[in-house]
């Protein structure tokens, strides 16, 4: 992990983090505590990500998300309320995207519901011997929602935490200004984040389509960026998500169901992009 503290701006400090987390890189700036109690808050923001990391990485094969995609069909899986939530959640979301946020998507089989959950056992069954869950539709801003407590809890007034280049989120506001200024590098503005969130979708910085269709089942080649601004990390991601799937026909209608949201389509020159990212 890396620590860098300043003082060089008495009622202004400021304390930079950054690890490896998620297939990415988490960053994060706190503004006006001391380097004894940022560098401790650093820690537990650490350990904290690391725990939700541990459940949700698929590809960990003693994650819990591994665990219950190679349990087979049928076959109750128990799992702690973290993930029984999350996966309640989830579900929701899928309904309520009109099937565009899916973490089954990549699955063998495209029976929906994909799973079951049991309340009275805590337990999650599959629909089907190739389900698939992932969780990279929603694990970074997940994990910013549950920073945010962790902050809070810590009295910290001020942050900016940013996850992977695709999901930030704004506590409070710069020392020296009323928000925290976030550009998109492709453009598309400047977004004024002040306790609250913004989640970008689009293609990989090599210009390579990652996410898909879950109604086509294929990659979505949009050479744009969908930008969704809001309160919750997680929902901002789930709805950047969707809305990045979705026909255009469909994406005013889905995020109007999701009040205090907005969202931005974002043109790019995929050529230049490409260029300054290699």
């Amino acid at each position: 992990m890396e620590f860098v503290y300043s003082a060089k701006n008495p009622g202004a400090e400021a304390a930079f983090v950054s690890f490896g987390a998620m297939h990415s890189v988490f960053e994060m700036v706190l503004v006006g505590i001391s380097e004894h109690k940022a560098e401790s808050i650093a820690e537990r923001v650490r350990l904290r990500v690391s725990s939700i990391e541990k459940k949700l990485n698929r590809h960990d094969s003693k994650s819990v998300f591994a665990g219950i995609c190679s349990s087979g069909a049928d076959t109750p899986v128990a799992v702690d309320d973290e993930v029984f939530s999350l996966l309640q959640f989830c579900e929701t979301f899928r309904k309520g995207t009109a099937g565009y946020f899916d973490i089954a998507v990549l699955s063998g089989s495209d029976v929906r519901p994909a799973y079951s959950l049991s309340p009275g056992t805590g337990t999650v069954s599959l629909a089907a011997d190739d389900i698939l869950l992932d969780a990279g539709g929603f694990g970074k801003g997940y994990a910013l929602d549950q920073i945010r407590t962790v902050l809070a809890e810590e009295g910290v007034e001020n942050a900016l935490l940013n996850f992977g280049d695709s999901s930030v989120l704004g506590i409070g506001c710069h020392p020296f200004g009323d928000c925290w200024s976030v550009d998109v590098r492709t453009g598309g503005g400047t977004f004024r984040l002040k306790d609250s969130s913004l989640s970008v979708s689009g293609l990989r910085p090599d210009g390579t389509a990652h996410i898909v269709d879950p109604m086509e089942g294929t990659l979505v080649g949009f050479r744009g960026l969908v930008a969704v601004e809001g309160r919750s990390a997680f929902i901002c991601e789930v709805l950047s998500t969707a809305l990045y799937a979705a026909p255009e026909r469909m994406r005013q209608a889905i995020i109007s169901a999701f009040d205090g949201y907005s969202y931005k389509l974002i043109k790019q020159d995929v050529k230049q992009w490409i260029g300054e990212n290699l």
